[in-house]
C-alpha cells in the first residue's frame, strides 16, 4: 500500500474536492484518515502501491509526501502492537508511521512505514500481508 499525505489549509469542501479528484482518475481510497491543526489539516490516504494518487493531487496544485507501508495482520489483543514494535526495535528498525487500518475476526491490520521497509518485512514474517 502506498501512503500519501496532503498538506493543506483547512476549509469546507476541502475532502469532497480531493477525494472528487481521485475518483475522477478511478482511484480507490483503501483507508483514510484527517487530522486539522488550527487553520491547516493532514489528509494521510492509503491508496495501491501503483496508483498515480501523488501525481493526481499534486498535478492539482496539493503539497503531498508519499511512503511505502507494509500491512501487517496483528492479533487484537492487549499487547499486540507492543510486540511487533518491540521486534523492530530490536532490529533498530524505526517506525517512522503506522495507522491502524481496520478490525476483522480477532486481527488488527496496521499500515506501518519504517525506515527499511525491507528489513522491516524479514523480521516481521508472516504479520506483513
Amino acid at each position: 500500500m502506498q501512503q500519501v499525505r496532503v498538506v493543506v489549509p483547512n476549509r469546507p469542501g476541502l475532502l469532497a474536492e480531493l477525494t472528487g479528484i481521485l475518483a475522477e482518475k478511478n482511484i480507490d481510497i483503501e483507508e483514510i484518515t484527517v487530522e486539522t491543526h488550527d487553520t491547516g489539516a493532514i489528509v494521510r490516504l492509503g491508496v495501491e502501491s501503483d496508483a498515480p494518487a501523488m501525481a493526481v493531487l499534486t498535478d492539482a496544485g496539493y503539497h503531498t509526501v508519499s511512503d511505502q507501508v507494509l500491512l501487517a495482520r496483528i492479533a487484537d489483543k492487549p499487547g499486540g502492537l507492543a510486540e511487533i514494535s518491540r521486534d523492530l526495535a530490536e532490529a533498530e528498525i524505526n517506525i517512522r508511521s503506522l495507522h491502524h487500518v481496520r478490525r476483522e475476526a480477532g486481527y488488527a491490520l496496521v499500515a506501518i512505514s519504517t525506515d527499511d521497509n525491507y528489513r522491516a518485512r524479514k523480521v516481521l514474517g508472516e504479520v506483513v500481508v
